[in-house]
């Protein structure tokens, strides 16, 4: 089970990257293994991070600026307190690609510390590289989801009796879909890890299923922080924008 950072490093170089955007966007959605070569490329780690990063923040945008248009189009009811304040079209996106990736980066030592603690010797730009391709799997898959949730939003302003549903349950779903889509990326990351352990120096070998640990600990910290740092973010932008 234990090879050398030398060894998977000429592995890595062996396997094409995908080029094309298209190509790095099918990798994402087939969680394929091309992914966990560009995220072990120590060479051009730095290029793979900012890829993830910027599908995981259009992703969120994206999903924030259609929630935010529910909101905007729920302002005359009084409902959710500053969730239909000020003008949630734009703060909504920004608050929502806030939370998540500030999260991130408050949660990035204690991922580190969990993968450590399991015995993969992976480095703090890895798990980095890690950590934004659990929400870059989640941001494609809300983007194939938001046309529908759209609709089923509009729906309700618009008269559609057959998909017309408590605009407050709309707006409660709106808020909890990112994170029950979340669990996708969790499941993305552990298969990644338990590839990544035959490739990776072992420091100490664990009994057990580590990996479905060390997973959890990423997703009990994330669950524990993004809430928060939305309805702060959400709170404050609320007031000036």
């Amino acid at each position: 089970m234990e090879a050398t950072l030398d060894q998977f490093e000429t592995t890595a170089e062996s396997t094409a990257s995908p080029k094309e955007t298209m190509g790095f966007f099918d990798a994402m959605l087939r969680d394929d293994e091309v992914i966990d070569d560009m995220v072990c490329d120590t060479t051009n780690l730095t290029g793979t991070i900012q890829r993830l990063l910027a599908i995981a923040t259009a992703g969120l945008l994206l999903y924030g600026l259609a929630l935010g248009t529910i909101l905007q189009m729920a302002q005359s009811m009084e409902i959710l307190g500053f969730a239909v304040t000020g003008t949630p079209i734009i703060w909504m996106p920004l608050t929502l690609a806030g939370a998540f990736l500030l999260a991130i980066a408050i949660c990035l030592p204690s991922f580190y510390f969990y993968t450590q603690l399991s015995g993969l010797d992976a480095s703090f730009r890895m798990i980095t590289a890690q950590s934004l391709r659990v929400q870059a799997r989640t941001s494609l898959v809300l983007l194939g989801v938001l046309p529908f949730y759209l609709a089923w939003g509009l729906s309700t302003f618009l008269g559609f009796e057959l998909l017309a549903t408590e605009i407050e349950f709309v707006i409660f779903a709106g808020f909890i879909l990112p994170f029950s889509i979340g669990l996708v990326g969790l499941a993305s990351v552990y298969a990644s890890f338990r590839r990544l352990v035959k490739r990776l120096p072992i420091t100490h070998p664990r009994r057990g299923n580590i990996m479905l640990r060390l997973v959890l600990c990423w997703g009990a910290v994330m669950i524990a922080v993004t809430p928060v740092a939305m309805f702060r973010i959400g709170e404050y932008l609320s007031t000036v924008i």
